[in-house]
């Protein structure tokens, strides 16, 4: 008996050039109408016509498999039905309403169940849209909390677009902060924790990622008072940067030292929530993490309406006098849309299969490291991965010109990542139920892109402002 074609275990096939005529004609005609940065396709070279399974089809009728996800935040693939239903009956019931004013049976359901699952002491729940106000929202919090102005961050985090926090985000390129950035006083950067590349040496890794620390330790001697500081703004994996994951030495170092120095530790979790490192929060691949403050969004909203929220302790949050709400800030439907992919992840199967990605991701590209030489590391926590590119091993630098050459054969093989000029990571954030033979077949398609690169290598910019000059273009 013949079985029906499941349409989740479709691979990608890419029949045109890219841009194919149709994408290429809609960007002429679209393009005269948008800002600059909207209508750059060298990236991205292909129009999204639609989605099925686990792929992107284009104006042209070529398949990709999404390793994107919307960057997170439809973390199913496309909308599950029991997410788009939620949202139905809530909007049929609710309509639109302003929950931070207006209480609502949509929004407390949802602030029942974060409670229900949070870890550790946190146990309130603040509304939010988007990841960035959530960001704002805890620097708020840890200062009121404190009373206390300075903010401890990590270089390489992404903390979201407003003016006031790219003064704290580097994303591991300065592009994403030049010409905008506010270099206000209050915000105290380090380096992330990397055992691969350290700002302190040169030459390949491993290192010792603790050194950050040490240097931490350093400017609380000769810069920073330890008791001027409100709390440490920390991304439990690094996303932007590169999917770094520290080891539990570092938590449980970075943990001893907000005990001492009486700093609030908050968790940006905005992408790496909601199932993303296998487990339902990042921080539960460790032990003894203990938040004041966690912040989820993008994969919170399940593929359904923007939504947020800050998560933190009675000591931080019982007796706040902020008002932090916005307009659309835990809107009824969006609620009941988090609140289904919240049961979704529960009801069993999607964290084992987050878990079974990571290990295909590693098993197809591990062996890559002893082979091609400019491949120098490659990382996976769950549904996120990195392969990591090195001019050469024994130098350790950075080749964004080979990232940027794997992402473009990767894109003729139909594999859809996530990529941008400058970087030297190429990045995969799949749905979390992504197929294994969806995934697996990708990865053997970037391994494959790579020893066509491979073969004949692009000329790498050797000074930092080339390369700087190469990011900005």
């Amino acid at each position: 008996m013949m079985l029906a074609h499941d349409p989740r275990h479709e691979l990608p096939k890419v029949n045109t050039t890219l841009p194919g005529p149709k994408s290429a004609e809609l960007f002429a005609r679209h393009d005269p109408h948008l800002t600059g940065a909207n209508a750059d396709h060298e990236i991205y070279p292909l129009l999204e016509a639609g989605k099925r399974g686990f792929l992107i089809e284009d104006a042209d009728g070529n398949t990709f498999a999404d390793h994107m996800s919307a960057w997170g935040a439809s973390p199913f693939g496309p909308t599950p039905p029991e997410v788009k239903a939620a949202m139905d009956t809530a909007w049929d019931r609710h309509g639109m309403q302003i929950s931070g004013w207006l209480p609502n049976q949509a929004a407390l359901d949802l602030v029942a169940k974060l409670v229900e699952i949070a870890p550790g002491r946190l146990s309130r729940v603040e509304y939010s849209v988007s990841g960035t106000l959530a960001v704002e929202a805890a620097v708020k919090f840890m200062r009121e909390s404190s009373r206390r102005p300075l903010i401890i961050t990590f270089g390489g985090q992404y903390h979201g677009e407003s003016t006031y926090l790219t003064a704290g985000a580097s994303s591991d390129l300065s592009n994403v902060s030049s010409g905008r950035t506010q270099y206000v006083s209050g915000v105290v950067m380090v380096p992330y924790p990397n055992r691969f590349r350290s700002p302190f040496r040169r030459g390949p890794g491993p290192v010792d990622e603790c050194e950050v620390l040490d240097y931490l330790d350093y400017l609380l001697v000769q810069q920073v008072h330890p008791g001027q500081v409100a709390g440490v703004l920390i991304e439990p994996v690094l996303g932007e940067g590169g999917i770094h994951a520290p080891s539990q030495r570092f938590w449980d170092r970075l943990g001893a030292m907000c005990k001492r120095w009486g700093w609030l530790l908050c968790l940006d979790e905005v992408q790496t929530c909601m199932g993303r490192c296998g487990t339902m929060f990042a921080m539960q691949r460790w032990q003894g993490i203990d938040p004041d403050l966690l912040l989820l969004g993008k994969a919170f909203a399940a593929g359904g309406q923007p939504i947020a929220a800050i998560l933190g302790t009675d000591a931080v949050m019982a007796n706040t006098e902020l008002h932090l709400g916005s307009t659309y800030g835990f809107a009824p439907a969006a609620c009941a849309g988090a609140l289904a992919g919240v049961n979704l992840i529960e009801a069993g199967g999607v964290l084992d299969n987050a878990l079974e990605l990571e290990r295909i991701f590693k098993q197809v590209l591990e062996p890559l490291r002893h082979e091609i030489e400019q491949v120098g590391d490659v990382r996976a926590v769950g549904a996120m991965a990195a392969i990591e590119f090195v001019m050469d091993k024994a130098s350790n630098r950075p080749a964004p010109a080979f990232q940027y050459a794997v992402h473009h054969a990767s894109l003729r093989r139909g594999v859809l990542g996530i990529s941008q000029r400058g970087k030297w990571h190429l990045r995969l954030q799949p749905a979390l139920t992504m197929a294994p033979v969806v995934f697996r077949h990708s990865c053997e398609q970037i391994a494959a892109a790579i020893r066509e690169v491979a073969v004949c290598p692009p000329a790498e910019k050797t000074d930092i402002q080339d390369a700087a000059a190469l990011a900005l273009r």
